[in-house]
This record gives structure tokens, C-alpha cells and sequence, in this order.
């Protein structure tokens, strides 16, 4: 009897993993997001740094799927935010994260913390729920990169302010575009 895996598409490159994706092999990809091996070379042409903020670059999207590369300085964290309702995964390339997660409470408007974990290089985490917020902070001595995989591109999110204690909306953007600074 012959396996019926033959419809598995083999991804071993950011070229296979973007090809995937606009292929709409999005099962593939996501079934493999875990174990994939994308090497440093791959990515240069889409890292870039700031000192005074972590930056959002775009690999490749279209109106299925977004993939991102966010390159982090010591320290640099993201503001407790959700997905304007669209799945997340987040592969770590390179360095820690802490991820704390959190559910708003409509009741006392708060927002409450519904987890924490540190998660390494290699290791994925996945939001999936779009009722969940979450902040990402680089806890590595050095500069981390994480892979960010949205199930249809993120135009803007709702944002926890801590200062007016309420959920604000947010456009987003890229600090590059396809390995070109915009």
C-alpha cells in the first residue's frame, strides 16, 4: 500500500516556505512550522535594527497569509496586543522570549493575565484565539529574531493602554518591505 503523504510539501528554505504559502499550501506549512530550519542567509536581505524599537519586516503576503521577520534588541517588547482576529505563529529564530498572555475583562475593564511562558530558540508559539492578547518581550542577553506567520495579512490590532487603561486601535506597518527600508 503507498503512503499518502506524497501531497506533502517538503519545506527546507524560506524560498519553500514562502513558495508554500503563495501555493496556498497552508496545512503543509503549518504542520512543518514547527521543525523548520530556515538558515541565516535566507533571511538577511529582511533584517534590519533599531535601537529604540523592535522592527516588523515583510518577507512576503498576499490576501491569505503575512510572514514577518521581527528583529529585537536586548530588552525590546511589544505592547500587550491581539491579531484584529487571525491566527498567529511565531517561530523563534534566534534567542528567548518571554510571552505573557492575557484575556480582557469587560467587567472591570482589565486586562488579566492568563499565562506566561519563556520560549527559545526553535520553539513556537501560536496564538489561535481571538479573544486572547498577548506581549512578546527579547529576555536574551543579545538581539533575538522570531518568524511571524498571521493567517491573512494584520493591518491594525487593538492595543491594552496601560496609561488610559482601555483597548485602543493601532495601524500597523513595516519598518521594510521585502528587504527594501520603507
Amino acid at each position: 500500500m503507498e503512503n499518502d503523504k506524497t501531497s506533502l510539501v517538503r519545506i527546507s528554505s524560506l524560498d519553500d516556505l514562502v513558495n508554500a504559502l503563495e501555493s496556498g499550501e497552508y496545512s503543509d506549512v503549518i504542520d512543518q512550522f514547527d521543525d523548520l530550519d530556515i538558515s541565516k542567509n535566507d533571511l538577511d536581505p529582511y533584517i534590519f535594527w533599531n535601537q529604540d524599537y523592535y522592527t516588523r519586516n515583510c518577507i512576503a503576503k498576499d490576501d491569505f497569509f503575512e510572514l514577518i521577520v521581527l528583529c529585537w534588541e536586548k530588552g525590546q517588547k511589544t505592547p500587550i496586543h491581539s491579531h484584529d482576529h487571525q491566527e498567529c505563529f511565531v517561530k523563534v529564530l534566534e534567542g528567548n522570549f518571554n510571552e505573557t498572555q492575557f484575556i480582557w475583562n469587560e467587567s472591570n475593564h482589565s486586562m488579566d493575565q492568563i499565562g506566561s511562558d519563556f520560549i527559545s530558540q526553535n520553539e513556537v508559539t501560536a496564538v489561535e484565539s481571538e479573544s486572547v492578547f498577548h506581549t512578546l518581550e527579547n529576555t536574551n542577553r543579545g538581539r533575538s529574531i522570531s518568524l511571524h506567520l498571521y493567517m491573512k495579512p494584520i493591518e491594525k490590532c487593538e492595543v491594552y493602554s496601560k496609561t488610559e487603561d482601555r483597548i485602543i486601535t493601532r495601524e500597523l506597518s513595516y519598518y521594510s518591505h521585502e528587504g527594501v527600508l520603507v
